[in-house]
């Protein structure tokens, strides 16, 4: 398709619909807009504007899609896959003025939010009223709902909670021809006609532009339990993994950190606490919720137990809030750290679980091929 540039006259009638003071051509806000986390990819587009209405959105999609005028929509920018890079130029659309939590609705342990709340602002928000929304990207301090929508975010808890599609019951979006439909109903079932909600979620802003989503929650756990195991065998540490799933307990998370990450999260962090066994390939983060604490430490036993059968050395268990925070933080450090102390290529790779340890393997083999 042959796209149209924006001349004075387009200009003037995109301030027209959105308004002066949200409208942007300077060439900082430019700049900005022409890059999220994507490696080191840039691409300029003509125009940023912030929208704050579903209505808003409308008219300006229906006059591009007349004028051919390519569109972006854009949540944070924290994504990895290039959603909110204007390859096109054209016009980036940024959802941050969609910033409310419209309704925490305790009764039936749903939430009407708009795509542009940051993640963390709504967890928290919801584990205020002893509700629990699980799906915990590492960049949820940052991201917005709508990127996680978009991207089909996942997190830690995917484990046992699984991800963003799992949570999202309707959606309000705005549709490239400026129609504005909801795509399900705000009810645990819902078997009428196509699953729209569905083809939208990890469609990266292609479809059409999400303003509010309805979420299903969960009860918050009462209790959580949090172990560090030392590996000082890579490959036996991923067997353990399936192992653990094996014996019926499901944690709420599990993390695998090869020892050269878990070093650089380390010190991205400034973490002089922390202690690194020496001998120790890789580390596994292993955490555990819910609501009864005596099954819990059983389920801590067992895992205890299994991985003697595994070259594990000195498990730590966080005693507080505190350690447990210092630990994730660690976790969640390890990208970025990694990112600003080597070269990297970043991929996100799903395999089943019990092939992790040939994953592993793969890599490391082709890896030395190029290195060397």
């Amino acid at each position: 398709m042959k796209y149209s540039a924006i001349n004075e006259l387009k200009l003037t009638h995109i301030k027209k619909i959105i308004g002066d003071a949200f409208v942007y051509t300077d060439t900082d806000s430019i700049a900005k807009f022409a890059h999220d986390e994507t490696e080191d990819l840039k691409f300029f587009p003509e125009v940023i504007v912030k929208p704050r209405t579903a209505v808003e959105i409308s008219e300006l999609l229906k006059f591009c899609n007349q004028e051919k005028i390519p569109v972006t929509p854009r949540g944070a920018g924290t994504g990895l896959s290039g959603g909110a890079l204007p390859v096109h130029k054209g016009i980036v659309l940024s959802m941050e003025r969609f910033s409310e939590i419209i309704e925490i609705d305790e009764r039936n342990l749903q939430a009407t939010v708009e795509s542009g709340v940051i993640t963390e602002v709504f967890q928290n928000a919801v584990k205020e009223k002893g509700l629990f929304y699980p799906p915990d990207p590492a960049s949820k301090g940052s991201c917005f709902i709508g990127g996680n929508i978009a991207e089909n975010s996942g997190g830690p808890k995917a484990v046992k909670y699984g991800v963003t599609k799992d949570y999202v019951l309707n959606l309000e979006v705005v549709l490239p021809n400026g129609e504005i439909i909801w795509t399900g109903a705000n009810t645990l079932k819902n078997s009428t006609g196509y699953n729209l909600t569905q083809l939208f979620i990890g469609s990266e802003g292609t479809l059409g532009i999400v303003t509010k989503i309805v979420f299903k929650l969960l009860p918050f756990p009462k209790y959580n339990l949090l172990l560090l195991l030392p590996f000082y065998n890579l490959e036996e540490s991923c067997k353990a993994v399936s192992e653990i799933f094996k014996t019926g307990i499901i944690p709420s998370g599990v993390e695998l950190m090869e020892r050269d990450a878990i070093q650089l999260g380390v010190k991205y962090v400034d973490d002089s606490t922390f202690n690194i066994d020496e001998k120790a390939e890789a580390y596994l983060l292993i955490e555990l919720d819910g609501n009864n604490l005596e099954i819990m430490n059983n389920e801590c036993e067992e895992i205890v137990k299994l991985v003697e059968n595994y070259s594990c050395g000195e498990i730590l268990f966080a005693e507080d809030s505190t350690q447990k925070e210092r630990l994730w933080k660690i976790r969640r450090a390890v990208g970025e750290a990694v990112k600003k102390q080597s070269i990297y290529k970043e991929e996100d790779t799903v395999v089943p679980r019990a092939e992790l340890p040939t994953l592993l393997i793969g890599v490391k083999k082709n890896w030395r091929k190029i290195r060397f």
